[in-house]
């Protein structure tokens, strides 16, 4: 069975993979999409593969970004149906900033040497634009935008998720016309970042992890327009791993992830309000829970999605904040599935959400919330 993000310090671990080998980048290409598979009404369709994240600007532009059968899958929901494209390389995260602005991030392989890798919607062609691969292999596995000139990507430079491990955390920025690496306080041993999250040119957040190998420590930095600085979190015994992070605003930011210092992981939820970060309690609905993403649409919504008994069998989960509380919320799982889990989330109102994930990491998962109910 395919390990969990934070086993190894890598996104996934390679077992399992076989179909979903990924080629080397041919340049600057654009994909053509091709239609989706009819669908039973409030059936949402299943592909080959995983999707890792999902990003919406309304309730009728949503992407979801991961692996398909042979390479990359990024799918667009319109409203009333979903288009697939299918690439050659790998997609971990895609951020929308506009239905002209979108970008997807990644790497070109699965292991050592991988090259980073991003490309961009224009509102009618995904193209591939260059970016710097320090060290000779690096990948990204988080991106944020505000505008045509301002997106960052995060990862870390050495091994592709496969791979065994983080080596040193990576952030660029895009300025309209390059990506260019940034600088910033290293951490004392290996790490990595898993996410970044926006609010605009002057204010970002990385988040990821430190140490090769659990347990791990919770890494956060934060951009203030001028350089990046590490802050300081009070998670349980220093332990964390963070997966996703999102915001509305400067002092409503939200992290997640799950600790990995006891004999089970835990679930782990960061609240931001403006002067500094505290953990707080979330579910565990079956005593072992790992969160993959988070995303807020005001201060009274927020949804984090994950999977629960982390040993497996495991179950999607999803869990809502309604400015008070999290609570678990059921979710769909997808029947005959070892493993069933969610790993990105878009919260667009709060009749309005998307859920993504995989089962038995061969097979794509589908999600909305309409107010209600989670639905396949």
């Amino acid at each position: 069975m395919e390990e969990q993000r934070g086993r190894k310090l890598s996104v996934l671990s390679a077992a399992g993979l076989a179909v979903l080998v990924l080629a080397p980048a041919a340049a600057a290409t654009a994909a053509s999409g091709r239609a989706a598979a009819s669908q039973v009404p409030s059936q949402y369709p299943s592909w080959a593969g995983r999707f890792y994240r999902v990003a919406a600007t309304s309730a009728d532009d949503v992407w979801a970004a991961g692996l398909g059968g042979t390479g990359g899958q990024l799918a667009h929901w319109n409203g009333s149906s979903w288009t697939d494209y299918s690439f050659s390389d790998g997609f971990q995260a895609v951020a929308a900033q506009s239905p002209t602005d979108v970008w997807a991030v990644g790497g070109t392989g699965w292991f050592y040497p991988t090259q980073t890798l991003a490309y961009h919607w224009n509102g009618q062609t995904w193209t591939q634009v260059p970016t710097p691969t320090p060290g000779g292999s690096a990948y990204f596995s988080g991106v944020a935008a505000t505008s045509p000139t301002n997106a960052w990507a995060v990862g870390w430079i050495g091994g592709g998720p496969g791979s065994s491990g983080f080596s040193i955390p990576l952030i660029e920025h895009w300025n309209g016309k390059t990506w260019r690496r940034q600088t910033f306080r290293l951490p004392q041993n290996s790490g990595g970042f898993t996410d970044v999250a926006a609010i605009s040119a002057s204010d970002a957040w990385a988040v990821g992890a430190t140490g090769n190998g659990g347990p791990n420590g919770a890494l956060i930095e934060h951009w203030n327009g001028k350089r990046w600085r590490r802050v300081p979190q009070n998670t349980p015994d220093g332990f964390g791993f963070l997966q996703g992070v999102t915001a509305t605003g400067p002092d409503n930011v939200w992290a997640a992830g799950y600790t990995n210092s006891g004999p089970t992981d835990q679930s782990l939820i960061l609240h931001f309000n403006g002067k500094r970060w505290s953990v707080v309690r979330s579910p565990n609905p079956t005593g072992s829970t790992d969160v993959w993403d988070v995303s807020a649409q005001s201060r009274t919504d927020a949804w984090a999605v994950g999977y629960t008994n982390v040993s497996c069998p495991c179950g999607t989960a999803a869990f809502r904040w309604n400015g008070k509380s999290w609570s678990a919320v059921p979710s769909v799982d997808p029947p005959d599935g070892f493993l069933d889990a969610l790993l990105g989330v878009v919260a667009i109102s709060p009749t309005d959400a998307w859920a993504v994930g995989t089962t038995d990491w061969s097979s794509t998962i589908i999600e909305h919330w309409n107010g209600k109910s989670w639905s396949t």
